[in-house]
């Protein structure tokens, strides 16, 4: 009885950690990203660079090479764009590229959670048949120009710097899993 009830409990533990973190690959979501035909549109996020995780031509790969900027994909990175995270949605928000000398490339290169008050924010443009577009970056360590509102892995950016919170612009956003 007792290793039954140990086994039930594990199985309810891989369950559940399956419900919170997904099963979407880059690519599906990169997908989803490039065949998404009615959604454009500004984002503000959460940014996390994917460099030495995924590549661009991965990315371009799963699109095959639809976006315009894969034919000089060296030229780039991946960046994901979180602009909520909900347990019935999962991530919602954008996969993007952006230039390898863009400025504050390097703060993009954030480790912590979703919802850390250092990440950095971003305001990515989102155009049907391509892959998003990080245009600048808004809010970096903290500054308060941006922030994660909800629990770390559920709830959204908010912007009262620009007057954006994704319970009201988030739009152009599309599920990445």
């Amino acid at each position: 009885m007792n290793k039954k009830m140990n086994v039930l409990k594990v199985g309810f533990a891989l369950a559940a950690a399956v419900l919170v973190t997904g099963c979407a690959t880059v690519n599906s979501a990169s997908s989803v990203v490039i065949n998404n035909s009615d959604k454009s549109g500004i984002i503000y996020g959460a940014a996390a660079s994917q460099e030495g995780i995924v590549s661009t031509l991965d990315v371009c790969k799963a699109i095959n090479n639809k976006d315009s900027r894969c034919a000089n994909l060296e030229n780039y990175v991946v960046v994901k764009v979180f602009s909520k995270f909900g347990f019935a949605d999962g991530a919602v928000g954008t996969i993007a590229l952006v230039e390898k000398d863009f400025p504050y490339l390097n703060k993009l290169n954030f480790t912590g959670r979703l919802g850390d008050k250092n990440e950095p924010y971003v305001k990515a443009k989102i155009t049907p048949g391509k892959l998003g577009e990080v245009l600048e970056v808004v809010s970096i360590d903290g500054d308060g120009k941006c922030q994660w509102s909800g629990l770390p892995r559920t709830g959204g950016t908010v912007c009262p710097a620009y007057n954006w919170d994704y319970r009201k612009d988030n739009q152009a956003a599309i599920v990445l899993n």
